[in-house]
Formats: structure tokens, C-alpha cells, sequence
């Protein structure tokens, strides 16, 4: 055997998985998801986030690791078959994971093997109810003193920012709309989108303590780099929730159309269309039923 093939042979299942993720994250870098929506299965092959790239990882690298135990004779991404796939996913569900984690997963190694996750077995429904992030205290919150909490929870709980974007934000992002309400303007969202996002705070006055804010800094950010303890999400549902009932109905007050019926844990809530389409466009997502999901949960 030459020296060639021997290092070929040294290549293993979790190389041929870091190059294919790898490729499709270089090919997804810098462009607009959005955009390439437009373009049928121009998606398919590109990762746009390095969040989605290293969720990606990590989900295909515990899958190599099962791989490795449970069929060693697979060495390669073009020898894993479909059914090894769901005898992985069959495992979860048998050591009752939670749903989002093993939908995570089955999403991650149908990326990488390039087939739908229609192929694969099942797998259980994520319910509302379900949904753990962000809506309670966990350890890590107590590393974070009142006083930093309380001025970044003041900011993104009245602008509704993703952690990168309210790192980002300048004095100069501020913005009025005809009726001299504030605005900012984020330049740079998930997917390369760009949105005004409304400033909306506890009270009017919190509102404008923020205007403020904006104005004071100029040039510069409004804020320092957010702390990794700090749970920015949490307060991104409070801004939701406080975008929603601005704009929002009495459930006898809205026509027929304007009616989102929730189903399953929820079935028969009514939640006002146009609000809900308001609130996703400022916190930055395309769908409505998200906002439902993950910020209009109680």
C-alpha cells in the first residue's frame, strides 16, 4: 500500500463531515439567505450562519460518535445510510431527549447528507409548552449583577435586538417615522436582512430616556458588548409582547381575516394577524407562527 493511500484510509467519517459543512457554510458566508430564497434550491447546499454552522457540528459530530460505536464499518459520509440515520433517531427518542434536540439533529445530518428529513423515521412534536429557553431563571443568571441586568435588560427589552445587533447599534442607527415615533435601523439582522425595529420601552418615559441615549452616543455604540450571561432572548419576548399588544385587538373586535387561530397545546386562542405580522417584521422574522411559538407564549 503506498503512502497516499494510507493517509486516505487516516481520513474518517468526522473529516468528510467538517468539509461538507464546512463548504456549504463558505458557499452560505456573507450572502442573503433571503434573497436566494427566491432562486429554487439555491438554499440547499449553503449554511448563511456561523450559529447554524457550529449547531451543525456539533449535532453531526455526536452522530460520527454513535456512528463509530454502533457501526464501526462505516467510515465514510457516502456509506451512512438512511438507516442508520433512524436507528440514531429511534435511539434518542428511546433515551427521551427532549423534541427540539432531536429535531435539532435530524435537521443537522439531513443538511449534511443532502436529503430531505421527510426521508427519516418520525420523530415527536415540539409543543409551546415545551419550549424551556429563556423562560426561566438558570444558574448562569446569577453571575450577572442587578445593575448590568438592569441596564441591558432596559435596552433590549424597549428595541428587541438580537445580541449582535445591539452590539452593533450606533447613536446614529436612530430613526423617526411620520408620526415622530422612534426607530432604529438595524443594517446588518440574521440573513444580512435589514429592518426598522420600533423603540417601544416600559413607559413613554423609559422610551425617551432611550431616544436619549441614542442621541448622546452619536457615532458611537449605545452599548458595550453584552454579557455572556445575560439571556438577551428573554428579553426579546418581552419586546414582542410589548409590540403585540400595541397594535393588537380584542379578539370581538377583529374580522375574520385578521383572525390566527392557535392549535395544539393552544387550540382556539385567538391572536390578531396584523399584529402578530407587525411584531415578526420588528424582531427581525419572516413567519408569524414563530412569534407564536417562541415570544407570544403566555
Amino acid at each position: 500500500m503506498g503512502r497516499w493511500d494510507k493517509k486516505k484510509q487516516k481520513n474518517t467519517l468526522n473529516d468528510d463531515i467538517y468539509k461538507e459543512l464546512l463548504s456549504m457554510y463558505q458557499s452560505g458566508k456573507g450572502r442573503s439567505r433571503n434573497k436566494d430564497k427566491d432562486t429554487p434550491g439555491a438554499t440547499k447546499n449553503r449554511i448563511y450562519s456561523t450559529n447554524t454552522y457550529e449547531g451543525y457540528k456539533r449535532q453531526c459530530k455526536r452522530f460520527s460518535k454513535w456512528i463509530k460505536k454502533e457501526h464501526p464499518e462505516v467510515k465514510h459520509l457516502n456509506q451512512v445510510k438512511i438507516e442508520h440515520v433512524n436507528e440514531y433517531l429511534q435511539s434518542m427518542i428511546e433515551e427521551d431527549l427532549s423534541a427540539s434536540s432531536i429535531s435539532t439533529a435530524k435537521a443537522a445530518i439531513a443538511k449534511v447528507l443532502h436529503v430531505s428529513s421527510e426521508e427519516f423515521i418520525k420523530t415527536p412534536e415540539r409543543y409551546r409548552k415545551d419550549i424551556k429557553r429563556s423562560r426561566n431563571a438558570v444558574k448562569r443568571d446569577k453571575n450577572l449583577s442587578k445593575k448590568t441586568e438592569k441596564k441591558f435588560a432596559k435596552l433590549t427589552s424597549a428595541i428587541g435586538g438580537r445580541r449582535r445587533e445591539m452590539e452593533a447599534l450606533k447613536g446614529t442607527d436612530l430613526a423617526f417615522n411620520k408620526y415622530g415615533e422612534p426607530f432604529v435601523y438595524i443594517k446588518n439582522g440574521k440573513g444580512g436582512k435589514t429592518r426598522y425595529a420600533m423603540i417601544i420601552g416600559e413607559t413613554p418615559e423609559e422610551t425617551e430616556e432611550i431616544v436619549q441615549i441614542f442621541k448622546q452616543a452619536g457615532k458611537l455604540k449605545i452599548c458595550s458588548k453584552l454579557p455572556s450571561a445575560f439571556d438577551n432572548h428573554f428579553y426579546r419576548g418581552i419586546y414582542a409582547k410589548r409590540i403585540y399588544n400595541k397594535f393588537a385587538k380584542p379578539e370581538e373586535k377583529l374580522p375574520d381575516k385578521r383572525k390566527y387561530i392557535m392549535r395544539k397545546d393552544r387550540a382556539g386562542e385567538v391572536l390578531d394577524r396584523r399584529a402578530m405580522k407587525i411584531t415578526s417584521r420588528c424582531l427581525g422574522h419572516n413567519r408569524i407562527d414563530i412569534i407564536a411559538r417562541h415570544y407570544l407564549y403566555n
